[in-house]
């Protein structure tokens, strides 16, 4: 019995002291600026950027991501800049308090995971490392396993630039991955869409009366990139495009000089550099991807600032290119729309 006895008290020995060295013995040579929850908490109150948690144990994963895909500047500046950081090990033994202000500690009733991780983890038993991201409106989600700067930046920018608003993860990260093949430093796209000169443009509609769409193209927004690389220049929406429309590429921060509907628009190198003309289409409202369309008569038909994938982007143009929507609604249109897309089309 006595044995017994000791043989449990050397096991529980043991096992305090792997999870201690899980919390201690662990080095840190990120750039990342890394929060706490308080101070988190304090600081979306004031202003609303993504939040992302690091959940990392002493394992080699967890510190090949924390040192090799933390310590690059550009994924690390991205997190300072775009959101809030917070790392947080599983292991942890200290009290920490959540955003909705309860308090969490390691209890040791989940395997010796603290308490706020396995919450986090959707209390389930967390992968070590993963990455719990919240949205700017507090709704988090769990991408399980190491991240590589290539894997890690999809998920970033798809918060970080409100993707999240628009379609789910996997319709993003299938996109991103078109635009930004692993290793290829360069993307060669040969270009269908027909771009023309917006003066030139509404110059033409006046006597050939076709429709006018114009992109508004943000080289700081890799949203943006991705409609103008493969939702436009998907051949069946960019043979949509050059049939139905004058499409039109602006550079929302050009240097150009543009006269249109009777005035003068320049960039005044004000307001983040942005041009007078992108900043009066957007009502000031500077978010990305964006775009607009006008009728045979110049008129402003509609305006969405979000990004689309081919499929997404699909009926909403036709129902503007086939005249629809001066007799249907948008949503009964929609319920009988047949796409030209195969349910899993591929490049």
């Amino acid at each position: 019995m006595n044995k017994i006895v000791s043989t449990l008290l050397i096991a529980v020995l043991f096992y305090n002291l792997i999870n201690a060295q899980n919390v201690n013995k662990f080095t840190d040579t990120s750039k990342v600026n890394w929060k706490t929850f308080e101070e988190t908490q304090k600081l979306f109150a004031e202003k609303q950027k993504p939040v992302y948690v690091f959940l990392y144990s002493n394992n080699d994963s967890s510190q090949l991501m924390l040192n090799k895909t933390f310590g690059l500047k550009e994924v690390a500046n991205y997190l300072n800049v775009l959101f809030y950081p917070i790392k947080l090990n599983i292991y942890a033994k200290d009290t920490i308090r959540f955003f909705d202000g309860q308090y969490f500690s390691n209890t040791g009733n989940n395997q010796g995971i603290h308490d706020l991780a396995f919450k986090l983890a959707g209390d389930t038993l967390p992968n070590s490392p993963s990455s719990v991201v919240f949205s700017r409106e507090a709704v988090g989600s769990v991408y399980k396993g190491f991240k590589s700067r290539d894997s890690i930046f999809p998920i970033l920018i798809y918060y970080a630039e409100d993707a999240n608003k628009a379609l789910p993860y996997q319709d993003f990260e299938k996109y991103y991955f078109k635009t930004y093949p692993p290793g290829r430093k360069q993307i060669m796209t040969r270009v269908l869409v027909k771009w023309k000169p917006i003066e030139e443009a509404f110059e033409l509609a006046k006597t050939t009366h076709k429709k006018i769409f114009v992109n508004l193209y943000n080289n700081y927004n890799i949203s943006c990139t991705m409609m103008r690389l493969k939702t436009y220049n998907d051949p069946v929406i960019a043979k949509y495009l050059n049939e139905k429309f004058y499409p039109v590429n602006i550079d929302v921060k050009m240097k150009d000089t543009v006269h249109l509907f009777g005035q003068t628009f320049i960039n005044e190198n004000l307001s983040h550099g942005y041009h007078q003309l992108a900043i009066s289409f957007l009502n000031g409202q500077m978010k990305f991807p964006a775009f607009l369309v006008f009728d045979e008569n110049g008129k402003f038909l509609d305006k969405k600032q979000e990004y689309m994938t081919p499929e997404t982007f699909e009926p909403l143009i036709k129902f503007v290119g086939d005249d629809a929507y001066k007799n249907q609604k948008w949503t009964d249109y929609l319920k009988n729309f047949k796409s030209s897309f195969e349910k899993n089309k591929e490049d």
